[in-house]
């Protein structure tokens, strides 16, 4: 679906104000104004972000504290439990660091991902026999209700650090330290797993946070980029301040990692490389062995195990990669052979023995190539189907699951992402129960929507301007880095790079030259022609090389120029309403409902190379021919056998002409006709 442009218009004046108040770009003040930050007060705020809080402020820390030192004094053997994300392996990582150097009897567990999140029974059993006397849970345990009381029966005792939304009920346990506790007064609540710990560290040091940042901060902060809570407030500081350690790092696991990325420890470590370099790999351990690679590799002091352990890490990111675009081509291939899965409110695909560490990032990919929100299952046996749900707007996973659940295993998540799975038996009862809730709780599905902070023209793309930029970041959830939009661009080269894997495009906006590049898109995909004005939404950054700043500007989404979103997101919405045999308002057939003229005109616009529907339709804008009237004609002559239309990259081409076909045998034809009439 077409998705819905937000333009900011910030009041140039009040930026002019604003820039001069904090002695900030022009630019810069005016991406603060469009992001609701207005006064000098709450700018500056923002960007000083405040030193952490008293980390004694989180309730129970006291209490967690306390046992920790008589556990560490008494020789109690200790196990931190982890989790298998980036988040839960680095504060696994920090809680044993610190343990061992303090001299405490510490081992650490990290479940696999088959084994599920959490603490089991089986492992509890387990840490008895190995003599534990003390759990601290990490990013887990605020949940685990059955198992603490379990560990208590045992005659162990517990303690949980974590970030989670707590129950009703609080797990028992010697301690329970979690930032979203109802009756936590630590002012500030978005800390990801490894931003509690960090902060139990200095409370376990007295309250002294300069030790505890100076050995955890660079992993801190890669943690709390990578579970992209909010990067406000504390979390602004923690990450500030953890890339400039991971510049420095000693860390022979963080350095080998850095390695196989091709980081330059020599430049500034952005949050960018952070989140799409250093922790997918963490991530690809969990995912596609065990997380406990993962930890090791953080934990080692060897220079030779850590390059050896990032090798390893490096080549399971690659399997991850390669397992991804074997689902997604799968998908996409079932997609093109049958179209209607497209009209769906939600998009649902099934598949055999996917790997579910992979599934989720698979539906948030299809879920932002077709603006829609996106279930994916996997057949395993003896399991069911277990599947990822991916969403976005007002299209709540969570509510959607709950409404569901007669029909569900289990089943959790929030309103963006659940996990859930489908007993053998259930799915297509599933599959109606999903369509059932989208319609009776979204008349019209919500549209997918991306906000630029203003319109910009080629002139204000200057490195001075966009070096301005820099104080906004780090950049990450709550704090995206900026994106504008470049509108009327003339594109007169399309030039295939990396192999023909990335596009690189030369034009012009009015007179003034402009450069874009487009990453992981080839140039049939993308769907650009040259001769032709187009629209839009780019990310411009600047590096350095061989001394001197380079402006690059990367285009994120792009159309025709001239679009009428409003109408088309409407005319998407109603073709879609159609094929899946829902009333429409009478008026709409006569408007939807193509004459032999518009099918004439439609098919004389095609071409034998591939031509986006979008650029079809401003061809045939005299026509009358909005974007519903056109995908019933693509569908009529496709059905004819005379064009092919893929709807995966929403691309029109004509077919060698085997025999004269009569437009009057069209079924759909027959059918639209016969709704017009009534």
């Amino acid at each position: 679906m077409q998705k819905q442009w937000k333009l900011g218009q910030p009041d140039t004046q009040a930026a002019a104000q604003l820039s001069e108040a904090l002695g900030i770009t022009q630019i810069c003040a005016e991406v603060l104004l469009s992001r609701g930050i207005s006064s000098p007060q709450t700018a500056k705020a923002f960007l000083e972000a405040p030193p952490l809080s008293d980390p004694f402020l989180l309730m129970d820390m006291e209490k967690a504290v306390q046992r920790i030192l008589q556990a560490i004094e008494q020789g109690e053997a200790i196990c931190v439990y982890g989790d298998y994300d980036c988040d839960g392996v680095t504060a696994t990582v920090m809680l044993v660091d610190w343990l061992t150097y303090a001299g405490a009897d510490v081992r650490w567990y990290i479940p696999t991902r088959k084994e599920g999140y959490g603490i089991r029974c089986e492992q509890i059993d387990l840490l008895k026999e190995q003599g534990t006397s003390l759990i601290i849970t990490v990013d887990n345990g605020i949940s685990a209700i059955e198992e603490a009381t379990y560990i208590r029966e045992k005659g162990m005792e517990l303690i949980v650090t974590d970030h989670h939304r707590p129950g009703d009920v609080l797990p028992d346990a010697v301690a329970v330290v979690d930032p979203h506790r109802a009756d936590c007064p630590s002012p500030f609540k978005p800390l990801c797993g490894a931003g509690v710990v960090l902060k139990l560290i200095a409370a376990l040091e007295g309250g002294d946070y300069d030790s505890a940042i100076e050995q955890f901060g660079d992993l801190a902060a890669l943690a709390t980029v990578a579970d992209v809570v909010e990067l406000s407030g504390e979390n602004r500081y923690l990450v500030k301040r953890g890339l400039e350690l991971l510049r420095n790092t000693e860390r022979m696991g963080l350095l080998s990692l850095m390695a196989v990325c091709a980081i330059d420890i020599h430049k500034p470590i952005t949050s960018t490389m952070a989140a799409f370099q250093l922790a997918p790999r963490i991530n690809a351990a969990g995912r596609f062995a065990s997380a406990s690679i993962a930890a090791r590799l953080l934990l080692t002091d060897d220079p030779e195990e850590a390059t050896l352990l990032a090798a390893q890490i490096q080549t399971l990111n690659d399997d991850r990669r390669a397992t991804e675009k074997v689902i997604l081509d799968q998908i996409l291939d079932e997609i093109r052979e049958k179209p209607e899965l497209l009209r769906r409110r939600v998009l649902i695909f099934v598949g055999e023995d996917w790997h579910h560490g992979v599934v989720g990032i698979v539906a948030a990919r299809l879920m932002e190539r077709f603006g829609k929100p996106c279930f994916l299952l996997s057949r395993e046996d003896g399991e069911g189907y277990r599947g990822s749900a991916r969403s976005f707007g007002s299209f709540s996973v969570f509510e959607c699951l709950h409404a569901c659940a007669p029909h569900l295993v289990r089943y959790g998540g929030h309103p963006g992402a659940g996990g859930f799975t489908v007993a053998e038996d259930a799915l297509s009862d599933f599959s109606e129960a999903v369509e059932a809730y989208a319609a009776a709780h979204h008349g019209t599905m919500p549209a997918m929507t991306v906000h630029a902070e203003r319109a910009i023209s080629a002139n204000d793309l200057n490195p001075r301007n966009i070096d301005g930029l820099r104080v906004l970041e780090p950049y990450g959830a709550g704090n995206v880095q900026p994106v504008f939009a470049l509108l009327q661009v003339l594109v007169q080269e399309r030039i295939p790079i990396g192999g023909g894997k990335y596009i690189k495009l030369k034009g012009v906006q009015g007179q003034i030259p402009v450069e874009l590049l487009i990453f992981r898109c080839t140039a049939e995909e993308s769907g650009i022609r040259t001769g032709m004005l187009y629209d839009f939404l780019v990310t411009p950054e600047v590096k350095q090389f061989q001394g001197r700043a380079q402006l690059g500007v990367r285009a994120e989404e792009w159309r025709v120029s001239g679009l009428q979103q409003a109408q088309m997101i409407a005319a998407e919405q109603a073709y879609d309403a159609y094929c899946r045999k829902e009333a429409l308002p009478e008026a709409y057939y006569a408007k939807m409902c193509p004459d032999r003229n518009a099918l004439v005109a439609f098919y004389q616009a095609a071409e034998r190379t591939p031509q986006p529907m979008e650029l079809l339709c401003r061809r045939l804008k005299d026509a009358d021919m909005n974007y519903c009237r056109a995908r019933l004609c693509a569908d009529i002559l496709s059905e004819l056998g005379l064009i092919a239309h893929d709807v995966v990259n929403d691309t029109i081409r004509l077919l060698p002409v085997q025999q004269k076909r009569d437009l009057s045998e069209s079924l759909i034809l027959q059918n639209i006709q016969a709704m017009t009439v009534k």
